[in-house]
């Protein structure tokens, strides 16, 4: 696919079962298309997976031959640095860049492409350097998405996420974020992550995207969700999922 909205759309027509989708990496933060995305979807997160970002050098030419390597085209401190880098791929999607990278890699004499091992099997390209990575602790974390939500599989450690919004509440009264939390706080609910995203329906509207432990059909969460949604004019159920990938 494309772009990560396509994703979500072909999941929602059935012309797919699931879709792994990026939510976020632990250099560069969270992926803002996939937060947006999920404003208007009824998907549901089934699963994450957390993979390791990992780069190499691949070419049909030996490294002492290579005087040109195409990059990514998104330089991020997880990419690799103090290679040849003469050459770049226009601005496309992840898929459509990388499949340009690795044909000139494959192709070209002398040429090198920056990608993963599984690229470099999938296009028969040799691997000349492996783990050249800036960064050799960089993970993205993918989610699993699906029509059904799944049920309490993490045998106690599910973790559930939310799209909450505030509406009016957060403009009329201080301490309007932390009325929010209070109900989970007060419940044993843990947070492990926040962040706000703009509504795009009105200035200085937020979304908030919320990770929590514990999974939707607990009791303690059920409570916490009948008193949010009291003064909360969103509080959307984006999927429970076990913790571990």
């Amino acid at each position: 696919m494309a772009t990560i909205g396509d994703i979500f759309t072909a999941v929602e027509k059935g012309e797919s079962d699931y879709a792994v989708i990026p939510i976020e990496n632990s250099t560069e933060g969270s992926v803002r298309e996939t937060l947006d995305s999920f404003v208007e979807s009824d998907l549901k997160i089934v699963a994450q997976i957390h993979l390791e970002v990992t780069h190499a050098l691949i070419s049909n030419s030996p490294l002492d031959q290579i005087t040109r390597s195409i990059p990514r085209t998104r330089r991020s401190p997880s990419a690799a640095t103090g290679w040849p880098a003469t050459c770049r791929t226009r601005k496309s999607s992840t898929r459509r860049a990388h499949h340009g990278r690795c044909r000139f890699a494959q192709q070209e004499p002398g040429t090198a492409a920056i990608a993963n091992e599984l690229a470099a099997q999938h296009y028969g390209v040799p691997v000349v350097e492996r783990n050249i990575q800036d960064k050799a602790d960089n993970t993205t974390r993918f989610f699993v998405l699906g029509k059904k939500p799944s049920g309490p599989v993490g045998g106690g450690r599910d973790m559930t996420s939310f799209l909450i919004s505030l509406g009016d509440e957060a403009s009329a009264h201080s301490g309007a974020l932390l009325k929010m939390l209070m109900p989970l706080a007060e419940r044993g609910i843990n947070l492990s992550k926040i962040e706000s995203r703009p509504s795009k329906k009105r200035p200085w509207d937020y979304y908030f995207f919320i990770d929590v432990t514990g999974h939707f059909e607990n009791p303690n969460m059920k409570e916490a969700l009948s008193e949010l949604k009291k003064f909360c004019p969103m509080v959307k159920w984006l999927g429970s999922y076990p913790t571990v990938s």
